[in-house]
């Protein structure tokens, strides 16, 4: 499995998600985080139902973002908790042994925090600003996340916010395991063959397999 990369999909009316998990999976992505902030409870269920089935078929992991219930009723590989989302424990104590749980850390307190929480993966962020996700936490330094990727090892960590097709560098300098994308992957004519382009570009970076 090729983790050096995580597909975000977004809220988008060209695009349903479940659509976009497909784009990405067809484009080679396998480790993706279904992400909506405005969809009805109801559509967001059976666009994450269909997703999740797409997903299994093609043998690719697909995590929630914020939704604990959502993902055990639709049997996704994992959820992502962000900073209002709960504790890891809880949803452990919702959700199967076997699933993925992620968390967000945006400073270095946060890290210390999610290391006594033990998620099986971490997000930090943001790197940089980024026109998808508002009220984003003040952008650190390079050394202040290489502080919070020393802080969480042996956790891997994926880097989010603002990032693009040339950043990969960053997996070798900064020591994480990967970047999250999800503006970079929309920037093309086709959002299958961008997919393609960035994961053909990320194999170069990708570590050890960890799911």
């Amino acid at each position: 499995m090729n983790n050096s990369i995580m597909c975000l999909t977004r809220d988008s009316s060209e695009y349903s998600h479940d659509q976009q998990v497909k784009d990405f999976i067809q484009g080679g992505g396998q480790f993706i985080q279904l992400r909506s902030k405005s969809l009805p409870s109801e559509v967001l269920y059976q666009q994450a139902n269909r997703a999740v089935t797409y997903a299994k078929a093609y043998q690719a992991k697909l995590i929630i973002n914020d939704h604990i219930e959502l993902t055990r009723k639709v049997d996704a590989h994992g959820v992502h908790l962000g900073a209002n989302d709960g504790s890891v424990a809880k949803a452990r104590k919702i959700l199967s042994s076997k699933k993925i749980i992620g968390k967000t850390v945006h400073s270095i307190e946060e890290a210390l925090c999610a290391k006594k929480d033990k998620p099986d993966y971490v997000g930090m962020g943001p790197y940089r600003t980024s026109s998808t996700k508002k009220n984003l936490r003040p952008v650190l330094t390079n050394y202040q996340f290489q502080q919070i990727v020393k802080i969480l090892d042996p956790i891997p960590v994926y880097l989010i916010g603002g990032l693009c097709k040339d950043d990969f560098p960053l997996i070798e300098s900064l020591g994480v395991q990967g970047l999250a994308l999800c503006s970079a992957l929309f920037s093309g004519k086709n959002l299958m063959d961008q997919t393609r382009l960035i994961v053909n570009k990320s194999r170069a970076y990708s570590r050890l397999t960890i799911y």
